[in-house]
């Protein structure tokens, strides 16, 4: 290493060594890639729920209405109530 380079470095950043400030901590890269691939694959199924709401048109002969039914369906409220998650109505 050159003179004027060791003279900057320290200059630069004192008694501290060089290395510290070049490396920066990252995520797990894998972690933030599935939250990506998750929030992209509902915000899709999203956009489509409300298109089918909103034009009225139905998608594998499955209408919005259908799918509200579904995901309302005493069922539904029954299990999420023994799993503690909702009260029964």
């Amino acid at each position: 290493m050159g003179a004027y380079r060791e003279q900057l470095l320290r200059e630069t950043y004192g008694s501290k060594s060089p290395q510290i400030y070049g490396q920066k901590e990252e995520e797990p890269s894998g972690t933030l890639s599935m939250f990506k691939l998750k929030f992209t694959i509902c915000l899709f199924l999203f956009a489509g729920f409300a298109y089918l709401s909103l034009t009225g048109s139905s998608f594998c002969n499955v209408t919005a209405d259908q799918i509200v039914e579904a995901v309302t369906n005493e069922d539904l409220y029954i299990q999420l109530s023994e799993l503690g998650f909702m009260e029964h109505p």
